[in-house]
């Protein structure tokens, strides 16, 4: 199954592409719903190519899963980053990312992700169109700071 979900952020594309291939930015957007023990490791920009492992909390606390990250692709002309990832109880969390320019000083930002997870699949589908709303809403806070 698949979760899409789509935002206007009022900042320009080049600016949030920047930001979305950081990893302090995937601390931000995710704290508080989900954060990633031994993230303090991770490089502080994302590499194609790069596999990253780390154990799941969920709302900060709540140990699960070891989750794998590999960085797919990660192009700059086409503002894509492109991650396979799962473990646990979800083997397939495929998440594409994309920032696509706008007309003034805007651009779209899009989280596309494909969630297969066996019998739980819908469940785990229903928690990520939460979690990416969620997601989204902390990018806004994020581009309002800075």
């Amino acid at each position: 199954m698949r979760v899409r979900i789509t935002s206007t952020f009022h900042a320009p594309a080049d600016k949030v592409w920047g930001l979305v291939k950081r990893s302090d930015t995937l601390l931000f957007v995710t704290r508080g719903f989900l954060s990633f023990s031994g993230s303090s490791h991770f490089p502080t920009l994302w590499e194609e190519g790069a596999t990253e492992t780390t154990r799941l909390l969920l709302f900060g606390f709540i140990p699960a899963w070891e989750h794998t990250l590999t960085f797919q692709e990660i192009n700059d002309n086409s503002r894509v980053l492109y991650t396979r990832e799962g473990g646990g109880l979800v083997p397939v969390w495929n998440h594409l990312i994309q920032v696509i320019p706008g007309k003034n000083e805007t651009c779209t930002y899009v989280d596309d992700v494909e969630v297969k997870a066996g019998i739980l699949t819908f469940l785990i589908w229903g928690y990520a169109h939460i979690f990416y709303r969620y997601r989204q809403f902390r990018w806004r806070s994020l581009l309002h700071r800075i």
